[in-house]
């Protein structure tokens, strides 16, 4: 039975179990997971997108994943946030019809994919998620396009549905941006954000939830958001 670093249901913990199969099964056909690390697909990559879970967005925020891939991180957050709609991009086809075959599998309503290049995505979203897809400069210039806020009068009514379900809210949530999980020095990369973007603020937060595994020792969490 594989373990996470943060709190999930019975119900969420045999999705993403079944999802983790889903992908070493598929995985011998299509390559989403590098074939030397696809034993690792629960620790290595589940566990690793289940880091932004620890926050929650609020409901009825639409979520875009750029270069989703198999379903990373679209897919173990469509499952723990089933309160918003979460699209996953990747111009690789075949990667897009894995991620609607394992949602379909999983009975996994509020995830989509969008085959097509970033640049080219239309719709309106509140939160960008990456997991080490493209260098932050384009994840915001992607996000920043397709960027609309929810109307007030939702988002008085999304606040007022969380604080009756007892969902986090303000000091427990992943405000509108880009929230992505990066490696390495990143130094080079948020100077480029910064001289590209020079209002945004930048967070790099370590990924306290994984400390204990060495594979994740250079690996943060980057959000940006404009001041």
């Amino acid at each position: 039975m594989a373990s996470y670093p943060i709190e999930v249901s019975d119900d969420q913990s045999r999705l993403l179990n079944e999802y983790g199969r889903m992908v070493f099964d598929v995985n011998r056909q299509f390559n989403l997971i590098s074939r030397g690390d696809i034993n690792e697909v629960y620790s290595h990559h589940i566990a690793h997108c289940l880091a932004l879970a620890d926050l929650q967005v609020p409901s009825g925020t639409r979520v875009v994943d750029w270069g989703t891939g198999g379903g990373l991180p679209a897919i173990p957050l469509a499952i723990m946030w089933p309160h918003v709609a979460i699209v996953g991009v990747d111009s690789n086809e075949k990667k897009t019809r894995a991620v609607d075959l394992f949602c379909r599998r999983l009975g996994i309503r509020n995830c989509t994919s969008w085959h097509g290049r970033a640049e080219e995505m239309e719709g309106q979203f509140q939160v960008s998620v990456s997991r080490a897809t493209a260098p932050l400069r384009d994840l915001w210039s992607w996000h920043e396009r397709i960027y609309s806020p929810i109307a007030e009068q939702n988002a008085q009514e999304n606040r007022a549905t969380d604080m009756g379900s007892g969902k986090k809210e303000a000091s427990g949530a992943w405000g509108d941006g880009l929230v992505c999980l990066k490696g390495g020095d990143l130094a080079a990369e948020i100077g480029d954000l910064h001289a590209a973007f020079p209002d945004l603020a930048v967070n790099k937060m370590p990924l306290a939830l994984l400390k204990n595994d060495p594979f994740f020792d250079t690996k943060c969490i980057i959000t940006v958001q404009k001041r």
